[in-house]
C-alpha cells in the first residue's frame, strides 16, 4: 500500500494580500516559514521514501522545510501544480470582482457552472493530478509518500477519490496552508484517510 502525504505549502506573501497566485509565484511569509518548519517536527518520524514537490517556487521552499535533514531526493512535478488561473493570476481577489464578478463567484461558490475560459479547468487539473499520483504508486507501492502541491489541486484529488461531482469542491474542510490530507492506494483502490488536518498547529 502506497501511502501519501498531500501538503499544501506554506502561506505565502500573496495568501496573505488575497492575491490570487495559479501558475504565478510568491515567497512564503513568515508564518509559512514557521508553520512549515513546525510540520517538519510532526512529521519527522514517518518513514517517507520519496518526496515530490509540484514544482511552482512556494511549494519547493515548504519542500525544503520538510526535508531538511532527510536523506531524501526530491522529484519536482509541472503536474502538482495549482490550477492555472489565467487572467486572474497576479490580481487581488478585490480586483477581478469589479471586473469579473459573476465568473469568480461561479468558480468559488458554484464550480460546477463555472466555465473555463481563459483558465484550466477543474477536470484538467483532477486528471493530471491523479495521473501523477498513480505513476508514483507504481514506483512506490509499499511506501510512504511525500507530496507538496495546493489548496485546488489537492481539492481535485480528494474529490476523486470519493467520488463526488465538482458542485462539492469545496466542500469543507477548508485546505489551510502546510495542512495534511492523506490518501492511500492498495492495488487498484484509492481510500482517503484525512483530509486538512493542522495537528501541527494546535
Amino acid at each position: 500500500m502506497t501511502i501519501f502525504y498531500l501538503v499544501r505549502h506554506g502561506e505565502t506573501v500573496w495568501n496573505k494580500e488575497r492575491r490570487l497566485q495559479g501558475w504565478l509565484d510568491s515567497p512564503l511569509s513568515e508564518n509559512g516559514v514557521l508553520y512549515a518548519e513546525k510540520l517538519a517536527e510532526h512529521l519527522k518520524t514517518v518513514p517517507f521514501t520519496a518526496a515530490y514537490s509540484s514544482s511552482s517556487g512556494r511549494a519547493q521552499e515548504t519542500m525544503r522545510y520538510l526535508t531538511a535533514g532527510r536523506q531524501l531526493a526530491v522529484h519536482y512535478e509541472d503536474d502538482l501544480r495549482e490550477i492555472n488561473l489565467g487572467e486572474w493570476q497576479g490580481k487581488t481577489v478585490e480586483d477581478i470582482m469589479v471586473k469579473n464578478r459573476l465568473d469568480y463567484e461561479l468558480y468559488t461558490n458554484y464550480p460546477a457552472q463555472f466555465i473555463a475560459t481563459h483558465t484550466e479547468s477543474f477536470g484538467a487539473v483532477t486528471e493530471r493530478a491523479m495521473y501523477t499520483l498513480k505513476n508514483i504508486a507504481q514506483l512506490y507501492p509499499h511506501d510512504h509518500v511525500l507530496i507538496v502541491s495546493h489548496a485546488v489541486t489537492i481539492k481535485c484529488i480528494v474529490n476523486a477519490i470519493l467520488g463526488r461531482g465538482i458542485d462539492q469542491l469545496w466542500t469543507a474542510p477548508y485546505i489551510e496552508g502546510t495542512s495534511i490530507t492523506i490518501i492511500e492506494r492498495l492495488d487498484e483502490s484509492w481510500h482517503v484517510k484525512e483530509i486538512g488536518s493542522t495537528p501541527h498547529l494546535l
